[in-house]
């Protein structure tokens, strides 16, 4: 019996882009990237600023937030904790996530999976059912 050939050559999957179309695809990733990075540096910047609204600062002050507490990344939990509050189930998901209290797992349990059609059963005529 034969044995058939792997689709990885030499342990490098086989690409049908010529030279430069890869190294144009490589340059487009590492922009990308450069870009989601500095737009996680802006967001973090804009995160640690200080709360400028009166009104905000006078609801997290009730709260219990102290002046030096009251930053933009703490109004958005606060209210990402009052959307959880009234039952929204995205806001309690990822609440639990940026808290550290729901962790992601991937059950490496195998369950049993009953088939859609039992394909040990044939007809007279040699076909399945």
């Amino acid at each position: 019996m034969e044995r058939k050939q792997s689709p990885l050559k030499n342990g490098n999957p086989k690409h049908d882009l010529t030279v430069d179309e890869a190294r144009k695809g490589g340059k487009a990733s590492g922009n990308a990237r450069r870009q989601r990075k500095t737009l996680a540096q802006i967001g973090d910047m804009i995160g640690g600023l200080d709360i400028k609204s009166d009104k905000n600062r006078e609801i997290l002050r009730k709260a219990g937030i102290t002046d030096e507490d009251m930053i933009n990344d703490v109004g958005m939990m606060f209210r990402l904790n009052l959307k959880a509050q009234s039952g929204d189930t995205r806001a309690i998901e990822l609440l639990s996530k940026l808290r550290g209290q729901f962790k992601e797992q991937i059950s490496t349990e195998v369950s049993e999976v009953k088939p859609l059609v039992d394909l040990t059963k044939r007809s007279k005529n040699g076909e399945t059912n």
